[in-house]
């Protein structure tokens, strides 16, 4: 009898965590969805600005830009920008990318150049609390306090967040205390695949957008062009920073939402085996009480 007490109390705690199981990959579902459409919303602006910011170093006033952060210099001090999550249970989302940029820094090692570390995320904070990596491990965070700062916000992710990133890497690029900027983040390549990508950030360089810029024409220029790059080029890179702190939200929680279905579908799994233990153990002691009580009954006869 104790037996099936402690069958059927394990089979009541794994239903209430496939229960909670079902609810958080549903909840993972909504929030990819939101955020797929909130990436669909924000593309256009983010393509043409970067055409925009294309023709522009495409033209020869563009070219003559002395632009700080257009500026190519020797390499002696490169910044890493690394975006994780804040939350666990999204499977080996964060085990790879650390394990990437890892990989990197031992490739490195040797290296005239050193690496900083700008970390974004409680989980890319506390692997590298942990693993003592080289260079200044710091976290970024508003006001300075570790727990002020959320990679996942209310949709949509406020604005002021990539600006904040975009300052700080900005202003270490200007003062010549970095010279070279690469953020690292999870890209989602699908639902099911997200790998992690090393994006150049400093010194602009625009990639090759499909339509080649805007369209070849005189371009006139009020005010000054360094004037516009002055305020164009800080929102560009502001864009880029927000489309990819928008993928990595979706990677999450695409990553979530697998790892919360393939877990509940275990539960499924030991359900079944466990019941199918219990209807066992229980057929066998029916079985045996019929069996005593058929021997008492021939007993008595």
């Amino acid at each position: 009898m104790n037996n099936l007490r402690e069958i059927k109390g394990r089979l009541r705690s794994i239903r209430k965590n496939k229960q909670i199981l079902s609810a958080m990959k549903m909840v993972s579902a909504v929030k990819l969805r939101r955020i797929q459409a909130v990436v669909q919303a924000s593309r256009p602006y983010a393509q043409r600005l970067e055409a925009l910011v294309q023709t522009l170093l495409d033209l020869p006033e563009g070219r003559a830009l002395q632009y700080p952060l257009l500026l190519r210099r020797s390499v002696h001090r490169i910044l890493w920008v690394v975006i994780s999550t804040d939350r666990g249970l999204c499977g080996s989302l964060n085990t790879n990318l650390f394990r990437f940029i890892h990989q990197a820094l031992r490739e490195r090692a040797g290296a005239q150049s050193e690496v900083e570390l700008l970390l974004i995320g409680r989980k890319a904070d506390d692997f590298f609390k942990r693993l003592q990596a080289p260079g200044s491990a710091k976290a970024l965070r508003p006001g300075e306090k570790a727990a002020d700062f959320r990679i996942e916000q209310a949709y949509p992710l406020e604005e002021a967040q990539a600006e904040i990133i975009v300052q700080q890497v900005c202003d270490l690029y200007r003062k010549g205390q970095v010279d070279q900027v690469d953020l690292f983040y999870a890209q989602c390549k699908s639902t099911l695949q997200q790998i992690p990508a090393k994006v150049p950030l400093l010194p602009i360089a625009p990639a090759a957008c499909p339509t080649g810029g805007l369209q070849k024409r005189a371009w006139l220029f009020e005010p000054a062009p360094a004037t516009i790059a002055d305020d164009l080029l800080p929102r560009y890179l502001a864009s880029r920073v927000r489309q990819i702190l928008f993928e990595e939200q979706v990677s999450e929680h695409s990553a979530r939402m697998i790892m919360m279905d393939q877990a509940s579908k275990n539960a499924s799994d030991m359900i079944g085996q466990i019941q199918m233990d219990y209807n066992t153990l229980r057929q066998g002691m029916i079985t045996r009480e019929l069996a005593d009580i058929t021997t008492g009954v021939e007993a008595m006869a």
